[in-house]
């Protein structure tokens, strides 16, 4: 039995700049429950994390280390800025490249639990190149754009097979850190290491895109597909990708991409089921919609209603708050 109730979540944008500990302050909030995951890892070895890090990602080395001091440093959270080999986390999320008047756009729903989320969008220049991106795990990135207008979105692809590698975040944080263009982007996919199966979307300012498969144990697979959800091509794991409609999903995606303005459809139906989700209440509810545009260097956030749009290079001090509607909540 369960009732309809509302869920409020909160959203911070900040910078992270000279001066500024605003990104402190968020790890000190969440260090607890972020410990209490990166403790569910299988390894618990900072030393083979951190010269996994040195060794795929040497050019966010100062970046890893600068942060390192500034939250207190130790193994615990060496171990966590590194994500590598962190615990299992699916989600869900449908993805779409189009043309809005002629200028190319990212679409992505990101669907996991209200309570596993940053709610953080972070404006930063670690490695002297402007980047911003909805956080994951601190300074991991779901989706994200930088000042060279390339822009990457993260999707889970769909099979259970863990192996020894990144979690998914960190590597579009080191996409956004390290690349200028889509070709750039691809170069770095083919060689990273992978935690899970995940689904990478990279577009950049002159319209050039790609939608790479990731899996561990896998030759990285790049395709010229323009709409993608939760599995990578075939299902794999059938259970996962009825619960969460991956294939009904992608089918109305690709429908979509058919329409005249396919652009201003998809913005409509990004907010409307089954692409708007609301099963929160298994860890399986829509908690934003966004839309990145690489030539304008804006990633706006998107929700029934509202919406909130930022540049990258600005400094950001924003919290502002979304209800989210429809979440079959148990009844206590």
């Amino acid at each position: 039995m369960g009732s309809e109730r509302s869920i409020r979540l909160d959203f911070r944008a900040i910078t992270d700049g000279v001066g500024s500990d605003a990104l402190v302050r968020v790890f000190d909030e969440y260090w607890p429950a972020f410990r209490k995951w990166i403790d569910k890892s299988d390894t618990s070895d900072a030393g083979a994390c951190i010269d996994a890090f040195r060794a795929h990602m040497p050019e966010l080395v100062p970046a890893f280390e600068s942060l390192l001091d500034r939250l207190g440093g130790g193994d615990d959270v060496a171990r966590f800025l590194s994500l590598y080999n962190p615990p299992r986390v699916v989600r869900a999320c449908s993805q779409l490249v189009v043309e809005s008047d002629g200028r190319p756009v990212i679409l992505r729903t990101y669907d996991h639990h209200p309570d596993l989320f940053d709610g953080v969008v972070l404006a930063s220049a670690w490695s002297g190149r402007d980047t911003l991106a909805v956080t994951d795990c601190l300074w991991g990135a779901l989706d994200g754009v930088n000042a060279e207008g390339l822009a990457v979105v993260l999707a889970f692809g769909g099979r259970k097979t863990v192996g020894d590698g990144f979690a998914a975040p960190m590597i579009v944080r080191y996409l956004l850190e390290t690349c200028s263009t889509t070709a750039d982007a691809r170069l770095a996919l083919e060689r990273l290491p992978i935690a899970m199966p995940y689904t990478f979307v990279v577009l950049d300012a002159q319209g050039d895109f790609v939608t790479a498969f990731l899996g561990p144990r896998r030759t990285a697979r790049f395709v010229g597909r323009r709409a993608s959800t939760n599995h990578q091509g075939r299902v794999e794991w059938p259970a996962y990708a009825k619960h969460v409609e991956s294939v009904p999903r992608l089918r109305l995606l690709e429908r979509i991409l058919s329409e005249p303005d396919a652009a201003a459809v998809a913005r409509r139906r990004f907010l409307e089921p089954p692409l708007w989700r609301r099963d929160y209440a298994r860890a399986s509810g829509t908690l934003y919609a966004s839309a990145l545009a690489p030539r304008d260097r804006t990633l706006t956030l998107l929700w029934p209603g509202e919406q909130r749009a930022y540049r990258v290079g600005e400094t950001i001090d924003d919290a502002f708050a979304v209800e989210l509607e429809g979440g079959a909540a148990p009844v206590t």
